[in-house]
């Protein structure tokens, strides 16, 4: 990901594919020291790019612009870190070194639960590259590696585990990386990690923002979404797509699959839409490509004594609702076009922090994602949230605004965070004190 290299697109819909259904089978991650090298902040409608570098040395930390709120967070964090262990894993999704059908071109997916009607105006992707970068203009930065490249895709009515995966399971929008950065200074004791914040705000026409999970045919101000997901019923079970483990909430997913140097025009500068013509990058830069784990957050590992299993259990709002396990796929070309083929569903055994292993944790399937969306409600000083038609504030202290208090905290809304820490300012978490406190606010009344 640099400035000359990057696009974006729409993802229009997929060719059927085969799945496979049943218990997970069992992988290994992989075990490695993985460096945070650098952050991006890309914003689609300006082309505003900011690159900052971590643990160089001058205490520089990720550049976040203005993605909004943050609505669902899988923060990247030792799982197993309360109990002792600081062992580092990733997932090679990309492994030139292996000789099966997945070890090049696979995609993986993964899979949660969020509100319906879920709008999102920034994504945070992220990669983790074996790749020997190059820094030509001595900015301090990794070039980018020509021809390394990642499409990643967001899905309504994705949970996984379906038998019908190709009935059902509907793409919202997909965006593809190219010329994504590598190791620099070359590190041999650990993998270089990328995050990168792509901002989909924009005016119409350049926006790229995204509803998940439409119930109501309204994109609430998206300009890209499936309408009335509640309807959908592709496999004829009379159970909607969208809620298939019928929860109340969207079943909702995400993929990423890598493009390696030397493989296919990833970028189409000859603009003739074929990915075997214009080749980018040196078949030789192979290397590892994947991603790290993340855990929902704010969240804790914790045994069931009675189930005699270790959970990750959320404790926020924002953390979401995901599962211990992914699916992989594969497709015929190297660009990722053509119809996907499901391997399966996959996990690494189930968490396990069990003290005094010497072979480290076993670490949940659960991969760093964050979603953001937009402020609805302007900030406010009193219990004065609602009442005009809009929904904007009237100057009137009333049921209307009680009301919709309750909506937003209901939604995970952390512009409800009104306490929580012993000096009472918010501490990222919704619960009875933010209740209390905003009765007291509204007690209190306005100025």
């Amino acid at each position: 990901m640099n400035a000359q290299g990057i696009s974006a697109l729409v993802v229009a819909g997929i060719a059927g594919y085969a799945s496979a259904a049943g218990e997970p089978v069992r992988l290994d991650p992989t075990g490695s020291n993985v460096r945070h090298a650098g952050h991006v902040y890309f914003n689609i409608a300006t082309g505003e790019k900011i690159t900052t570098l971590i643990n160089v040395g001058d205490g520089q930390q990720p550049v976040v612009g203005e993605p909004g709120t943050e609505i669902w967070i899988a923060d990247t964090r030792a799982q197993c870190a309360d109990q002792g262990y600081s062992t580092e894993y990733f997932f090679g999704i990309d492994d030139p070194s292996a000789s099966t059908s997945l070890a090049l071109n696979a995609i993986c997916f993964d899979w949660g639960d969020i509100p319906f009607n879920t709008v999102v105006d920034c994504v945070q992707v992220h990669w983790v590259s074996d790749h020997e970068d190059t820094d030509t203009n001595s900015d301090s930065v990794a070039d980018g590696i020509e021809g390394l490249a990642a499409t990643w895709t967001y899905w309504d009515a994705n949970n996984g585990r379906s038998p019908l995966l190709d009935c059902i399971s509907m793409p919202i929008i997909g965006f593809r990386f190219y010329n994504l950065q590598g190791e620099f200074p070359i590190d041999t004791a650990a993998l270089a990690l990328w995050t990168a914040d792509i901002d989909l705000g924009g005016s119409f026409g350049t926006s790229l923002t995204f509803e998940i999970g439409d119930n109501d045919s309204d994109p609430q101000g998206a300009a890209v979404f499936n309408a009335r997901m509640d309807l959908q019923d592709g496999d004829s079970d009379s159970v909607p797509d969208i809620d298939i483990d019928q929860d109340g909430l969207a079943d909702w997913g995400w993929s990423i699959q890598f493009i390696q140097p030397g493989i296919a025009d990833v970028d189409d500068a000859d603009g003739d839409d074929d990915w075997s013509t214009g080749i980018d990058g040196d078949i030789a830069a192979l290397a590892t490509a994947g991603i790290v784990f993340g855990s929902p957050t704010p969240g804790h590992a914790e045994f069931d004594s009675i189930a005699a299993e270790w959970n990750w259990v959320s404790d926020g709002p924002t953390a979401g609702a995901t599962e211990d396990a992914f699916t992989l796929g594969s497709s015929p070309n190297p660009d990722g076009s053509g119809s996907m083929t499901i391997a399966g569903t996959f996990f690494f055994g189930g968490l396990d922090c069990t003290p005094g292993s010497t072979t480290g944790y076993t670490p949940a399937a659960h991969f760093q994602t964050v979603l953001y969306g937009p402020s609805n409600i302007p900030d406010f000083d009193c219990g004065d949230i609602a009442g005009n038609p809009d929904g904007s504030p009237d100057g009137v202290l009333n049921f209307l605004d009680i009301s919709a208090f309750l909506q937003y905290f209901a939604a995970g809304d952390l512009r409800m965070d009104f306490a929580g820490n012993p000096d009472g300012s918010p501490d990222g978490v919704l619960n009875f004190l933010d209740v209390s406190a905003y009765l007291a606010m509204f007690a209190q009344g306005c100025p």
